[in-house]
């Protein structure tokens, strides 16, 4: 079989998108946890290959504090893999659903975090196009990324 992602052992499903699905998966050189999209090539028509991966060249020059930090990418013949840094809170959807509703003071840091990110998105050219709950992800100490 096609051994696309020899250092990783995918585990947990964490979620499921259009095109595909995503895992907390483990680093076995580093013992890193990330998340790894699983997209499904049958699902993708060929002439959209060259833009998925011009977004992932895109993914690899961006750094900053409030989005999600790409890892790398591998492939086989079935699907693409593109590994993510993991955000251990999952996204505030979630949170939000889990807990309730946030505090005033709460949705006033979040949101600054999150047009932090969406400035050094401009910045660097990018616009983001699809910000919602759903893509917008919290670590354990509190720190907001977007997707």
């Amino acid at each position: 079989m096609d051994q696309p992602l020899p250092h990783y052992k995918l585990g947990e499903k964490l979620g499921q998108g259009s095109f595909g699905s995503v895992y907390r998966a483990l680093n076995w050189t580093t013992g890193e946890t990330v998340a790894v999209k699983q997209i499904g090539l049958a699902n993708i028509p060929k002439s959209d290959l060259p833009d998925i991966m011009s977004e992932i060249d895109l993914l690899k020059n961006l750094n900053h504090p409030n989005i999600v930090q790409y890892r790398g990418y591998s492939a086989n013949s079935t699907h693409l893999y593109i590994v993510l840094e993991y955000c251990e809170n999952g996204s505030l959807h979630a949170i939000v659903k889990k807990f309730g509703r946030f505090p005033e003071s709460l949705v006033a840091l979040y949101v600054l975090q999150v047009l932090q990110g969406l400035v050094y998105l401009h910045d660097q050219g990018v616009i983001h196009r699809d910000i919602k709950g759903s893509n917008i992800l919290a670590n354990k100490e509190g720190g907001i990324k977007c997707e």
